[in-house]
């Protein structure tokens, strides 16, 4: 088959464009301007002589073939990642590879410091990347990135270990009048809420309890990252659901009160550990599941 008209900087673009079905967004994920993501969809578009994604009903949608290539897809990414990561070992003590690891502001708080000092204890050449977890993510994620920390309620093909867990609480500003009352699901009810909201529009787990509760809640203020709440909660009368280990930290500036979420025992959720199957044999990879582990203290 004649490729002549393509090079193999299309199959990035292509996967984004098959798979999220939008071209800013295809533009977003892969770091490139919405121009050049319309000139890449203009070629492809030409090279296979269809249209791939088209728009009905005000959304863009697959056609025929673009389903049939998505999985033709992401298996060639696939193959093509795992050639460029293979490595033929691991050293700490020489190698100067820098791992990327995709996760949330939250969990980058959680593990950020502990695993920056097992690295400066480990090596002088080794560094870490923290990226923003984009929401929704799916398998290209994983090849982009070396770990993704995020809970398994996403549905993308990948290894997996659990790495840490975590329970939802509520938090208020000291000055708030029902931070020195007893938190009641009817209180929670009346409360104006700070909350977060994801782009995808899925439910987060603070908004399950919330459901769970039986309340409707008046939602003042929004964010992407559950790390922004306590600046959106200060010196105001909100109430925000935060993970236990975002509202302690912001609790030591004395500004906080922090409750348990009424009608529940612990709202516990778990963050762990994914990667693509393809980068199991990865040494260095071997290494850093070793280095998050210990830094959390987990045997």
């Amino acid at each position: 088959m004649d490729i002549s008209g393509l090079d193999m900087n299309a199959l990035m673009p292509l996967h984004a464009l098959l798979e999220l079905r939008h071209v800013t967004r295809a533009a977003e994920s892969c770091h490139m301007s919405q121009p050049t993501m319309s000139a890449y969809l203009a070629r492809l578009r030409r090279y296979f002589d269809d249209e791939l994604i088209v728009r009905r009903t005000g959304a863009y949608e697959l056609t025929p073939l673009g389903h049939r290539l998505l999985p033709l897809v992401t298996e060639a990414l696939t193959a093509a990642e795992s050639v460029f990561r293979t490595r033929a070992g691991f050293s700490p003590e020489t190698s100067g590879r820098r791992f990327v690891i995709s996760c949330s502001g939250y969990a980058t708080g959680v593990i950020g410091q502990p695993l920056g000092a097992r690295f400066e204890a480990c090596s002088a050449t080794l560094s870490v990347q923290f990226c923003a977890l984009r929401d929704g993510f799916g398998e290209r994620d994983l090849l982009e990135a070396d770990l993704v920390i995020a809970p398994l309620s996403f549905s993308v093909p990948a290894e997996s270990e659990e790495l840490f867990s975590d329970d939802f609480v509520c938090l208020l500003d000291r000055g708030n009048p029902a931070a020195s009352a007893e938190l009641t699901p009817e209180t929670l009810g009346s409360l104006r809420h700070a909350g977060v909201s994801r782009r995808s529009g899925s439910p987060t787990i603070a908004h399950k309890l919330i459901d769970g509760l039986g309340l409707r809640t008046r939602v003042a203020v929004l964010t992407d990252e559950w790390a922004n709440l306590p600046w959106l909660v200060q010196d105001t009368d909100l109430v925000a659901l935060v993970p236990r280990r975002v509202a302690e930290r912001a609790s030591r500036t004395g500004s906080f009160v922090i409750h348990e979420v009424p009608g529940y025992d612990r709202a516990r959720f778990t963050e762990s550990m994914l990667w693509h199957p393809s980068r199991s044999a990865d040494p260095g990879l071997r290494w850093l599941r070793e280095q998050l582990r210990a830094a959390l203290g987990r045997p």
